[in-house]
């Protein structure tokens, strides 16, 4: 599906065969929206880290990986469903990997320390974080979906 692909190339091995058509939504989640809004994430905190934010985001929620809509799903619709599906067992561990590092991002920034704060962006902790949930989504996708 060519929104895979803007995230992970059209060279990535992953993203062969995916159709254009299949659709976006399956067992409860749009798997498309889950995606961007973990993309997000990525700019809210770089707000914070570079001062042109303008929400309150606390640390401790961040951290918390059942407040988005993605972990409200996976404790909920998604558990029911797919509970015993590999793909998303490997979702949850990654998610919840994630939180933790946006948190710890987010700590970090508005502790003053926003050099290590955008160094986890670029390429950190955070970083590989989110390109893991992001693959693990695409994973799930795939073997429920297609």
């Amino acid at each position: 599906m060519s929104w895979w692909k803007s995230i992970f190339g059209s060279g990535d091995k992953e993203v062969e065969g995916l159709k254009d058509e299949t659709n976006e939504e399956v067992g409860g989640l749009n798997f498309k929206t889950a995606l961007e809004a973990h993309i997000k994430w990525k700019i809210r905190l770089q707000g914070v880290i570079d001062g042109t934010g303008t929400e309150a985001l606390d640390p401790r929620i961040v951290s918390v990986d059942n407040q988005c809509a993605l972990g409200k799903w996976i404790y909920g619709t998604g558990s029911r469903d797919f509970g015993n599906n590999p793909e998303f067992k490997a979702l949850i561990a990654s998610h919840t990997h994630f939180h933790k590092c946006a948190g710890h991002t987010l700590e970090l920034a508005l502790d003053g320390k926003t050099a290590e704060a955008q160094l986890q962006i670029d390429g950190g902790e955070y970083a590989k974080a989110s390109l893991s949930v992001s693959r693990q989504l695409m994973r799930l996708w795939r073997s429920i979906g297609i």
